[in-house]
């Protein structure tokens, strides 16, 4: 195991969620998450457009479970909802990527996740931070721009990348603070 891509360790507990490292364990739930048309184009080797193998998504799942490349997003009863992808981390940058199953989408559950994972690759690794996303993925795309990332150079055909720094972060978490406590009934 190549210690360079555990930066997280440790579970985050967010207010919803918890994200963690896969286990063995979780190798059948990360199939069923990932045996979707929607996430599964992005396997590796596949450029032909056709969809993977039930084994070649086992073997993804065992491969991101082996080399930490991902982190599981749960609920806090454990059940799996989707993932946070990890890449680069052995330079000065993160790549983040999100997937997060289609009956579990439209609540919250990437940007919660996606910030937590984010937020503790700034503070706790002071690494940059990058995302990069199909052009057309307009959701994904948005989710970006909501979480403080700006618009980054990305040299891969058909993508757009994203930034984003430890300062942007507390800005936007700043603002976030200051617009809810506005909403709270006084006391």
């Amino acid at each position: 195991m190549d210690t360079r891509t555990r930066a997280v360790s440790e579970p985050i507990v967010t207010e919803n969620l918890v994200v963690r490292l896969p286990t063995d364990d979780d190798e059948a739930d990360i199939v069923r998450l990932w045996d979707d048309p929607s996430f599964n184009w992005l396997f590796p080797h596949r450029y032909d457009g056709s969809p993977p193998r039930l084994e070649e998504v086992a073997a993804y799942a065992r491969s991101v479970i082996r080399f930490g490349s991902a982190l599981l997003i749960c609920d806090h009863g454990g059940a799996p909802l989707g993932t946070v992808h990890l890449s680069g981390l052995w330079r000065d940058t993160a790549e983040v990527g999100w997937y997060v199953a289609r009956e579990h989408r439209r609540r919250g559950i990437a940007r919660e996740a996606v910030r937590a994972v984010v937020l503790h690759l700034l503070e706790h690794h002071n690494l940059a931070v990058h995302a990069r996303m199909d052009k057309a993925n307009a959701a994904s795309r948005g989710l970006a721009e909501k979480l403080g990332f700006a618009p980054a150079r990305c040299e891969i055909r058909g993508s757009v990348g994203f930034a984003t720094t430890l300062q942007d972060q507390r800005d936007i978490l700043d603002r976030e603070e200051a617009a809810a406590s506005l909403m709270r009934p006084a006391a």
